[in-house]
């Protein structure tokens, strides 16, 4: 039997801490009294609503999914329940401006709360996860009379949102989309054509969806410059805010996945449906990039998600199971011990417990990032959210993503052959972990975006600026006992040898040598991931040690164990990329398409 799911409220409250959550976000008048007396009861309420109303249908959600016929989506009937028991309890909308009805509380919260639902139901998860997206898109872009007419009820999580890029024949290359918007004498445009992969497109949990959607008015220009957006009701939204008539927007079929089965993913179809324009036209893909760079660091949220969702279960199993004798355990010991005292089963959940929280730590980060590049108070402010939170995202979504199907995977073998059996639950974990490094931009478009976008921004000064923050936390783990001392050598030792391959990259940049550069565009920000881990992992030591010594609280002597297993252990993973990244394009295109 699956393990009841425990929210890890403990770990979550840690992590703000980590990150310096409160000073920072203090400086922000709309947050100025931001503090643990606010994460704390939030985490325990959403982990009670998480654990009571949302884990205990994950299974089902997985077994039965979403069905279709003629048209019309339907969820089991226990995912409705629970969205309106969610909608009602305010959590849709706690971390969304006060000033269109949301709770005010930071981005940054919603870190952890999201990290909860979604470990408890991921597929469930996605709806609201869409919705906010699309709320902060209109919000940001939209006119007065949109956000009047469509954020009341978005907000409040009455109806979902969703974001239509993808068609057939144009998936991450948006250039290429076919989708028509002819203007009409009120204003509005008549949107046709057909979109794909759209999560959450059509269901019966709420009584309309706000489609935001990509599409081309006639005469605009070629490529990305033509593309505009639109917002595109299920239903027509009459004046004073209620549901009008049927808009001509269709669900055609539901993909069959892998994974996330309670999650409908959507080919819709637009017939002359009637779209309101977003901002101007041709800006499209600039408005929508609001929405999918919040997307983007929350897919890295779900692979941690999936991660601390499976860890849970494979170290319970490992408490509980009885197998085999223990190296270097006599046989009288061994009639009390579990596969917990292997050491291989200790590395694996070792493993598993270290990447996930420094995971942890960078969506954390990241999305404070966002806190401070919306809402700082100055230029200055702004201007240094923007360019962190440029650099964190693709790291965020591609290599937390990337490790959240790894560990999932070894969860699933500690359990043995029994996490090869769907009754533990630990095997929907992988299968739902498996689409993040998929969507929103697949993790090798993440690494051309860090690659070439990111590496040169301000001729590389920005990446410096995030090296000498690292730099500075080795100095103060350099004034710190002497574990933290021998643990700051080790990760000062990879930092140079990133900046070093930094550096090379952006040689090869600035000699045309382009497709050199690309061709270790993944590994280098596998590279960084590692790093970046190695460098959270840094800062929770120093405040773990701290702690420890304050309280003697045995959970900050273990957090100090696991940034020392991270450091010492997987964090030398980072250098062995380095001849990865400086092999060039030679070898990937010696071969002919033909012999692979």
């Amino acid at each position: 039997m699956a393990v009841p799911y425990k929210a890890p409220v403990k770990d979550i409250v840690f992590g703000y801490e980590v990150i310096d959550s409160y000073n920072v976000l203090n400086k922000i008048s709309a947050f100025s009294d931001f503090s643990e007396d606010i994460v704390i009861p939030t985490m325990e309420e959403c982990a009670k609503f998480s654990e009571e109303v949302l884990a205990p249908i994950n299974a089902i959600g997985d077994q039965q999914g979403a069905t279709i016929k003629d048209g019309v989506v339907t969820m089991p009937e226990e995912f409705v329940d629970a969205y309106q028991k969610f909608a009602e309890a305010g959590w849709a909308s706690i971390s969304l401006p006060s000033d269109i009805g949301g709770g005010g509380m930071p981005i940054t919260l919603s870190g952890g709360t999201l990290e909860i639902l979604s470990t408890a139901n991921l597929a469930f998860g996605l709806a609201p996860g869409l919705s906010a997206g699309a709320i902060s898109a209109i919000n940001f872009h939209g006119s007065q009379e949109q956000k009047d007419k469509f954020l009341p009820k978005l907000v409040s999580g009455e109806w979902t949102g969703t974001m239509n890029l993808s068609e057939p024949q144009s998936g991450s290359d948006l250039g290429t989309i076919t989708t028509k918007a002819e203007p009409q004498e009120d204003g509005s445009y008549k949107i046709t054509g057909t979109k794909v992969w759209i999560t959450f497109g059509e269901h019966n949990m709420t009584e309309n969806i706000i489609h935001l959607v990509l599409a081309k008015v006639p005469g605009s220009p070629e490529g990305t410059k033509g593309i505009s957006m639109f917002i595109v009701p299920k239903y027509t939204v009459n004046d004073d805010g209620s549901v009008g008539d049927s808009n001509n927007v269709s669900c055609i079929s539901i993909e069959e996945k892998l994974g996330i089965h309670a999650s409908p993913t959507c080919v819709m179809e637009y017939d002359g449906s009637v779209g309101y324009l977003v901002g101007e036209e041709n800006r499209g893909l600039n408005y929508m990039f609001t929405m999918m760079n919040e997307a983007r660091v929350w897919v890295g949220g779900q692979g941690l998600a999936c991660a601390s969702g499976s860890l849970q279960g494979a170290a319970q199993y490992a408490r509980d199971r009885v197998q085999g004798r223990p190296v270097g355990m006599s046989k009288e010991d061994a009639k009390n011990s579990t596969i917990i005292d292997h050491a291989d089963v200790r590395r694996m959940l070792m493993t598993i417990k270290a990447y996930v929280d420094a995971m942890r730590y960078l969506m954390y980060d990241n999305q404070l990032m966002l806190d401070v590049e919306y809402f700082g108070e100055d230029e200055e402010m702004k201007a240094f959210g923007e360019e962190r939170c440029g650099i964190l995202t693709p790291i965020t979504k591609a290599w937390i993503s990337d490790l959240g199907v790894e560990l999932s995977n070894i969860a699933i073998q500690v359990y043995g052959g029994m996490g090869y059996v769907e009754e533990t639950g630990v095997a929907q974990y992988l299968r739902d972990a498996r689409i993040a490094p998929i969507y929103e931009g697949t993790n090798g478009i993440q690494a051309l975006d860090l690659m070439f976008r990111k590496l040169p921004l301000d001729n590389g000064q920005a990446m410096q600026r995030l090296l000498s923050d690292v730099n500075k936390v080795i100095d103060e783990m350099k004034q710190d006992d002497e574990e933290l001392v021998s643990m700051a050598e080790k990760l000062e030792k990879e930092v140079n040898t990133l900046s070093e391959i930094t550096l090379w990259l952006g040689s090869k940049m600035l000699e045309g040598e382009l497709v050199d550069a690309s061709a270790g565009a993944t590994p280098y920000l596998k590279m960084f991931g590692q790093v970046l881990g190695g460098y959270y992992m840094g800062k929770a030591a120093i405040l773990a040690n701290k702690k420890f010594k304050e309280t003697g609280d045995e959970f900050y002597k273990d957090k100090l164990t696991l940034s020392k297993f991270y450091i010492e252990q997987l964090l030398p993973l980072a250098s062995g990329y380095a001849s990865s990244i400086t092999a060039g394009k030679d070898d990937l295109y010696a071969m002919k398409a033909e012999n692979f």
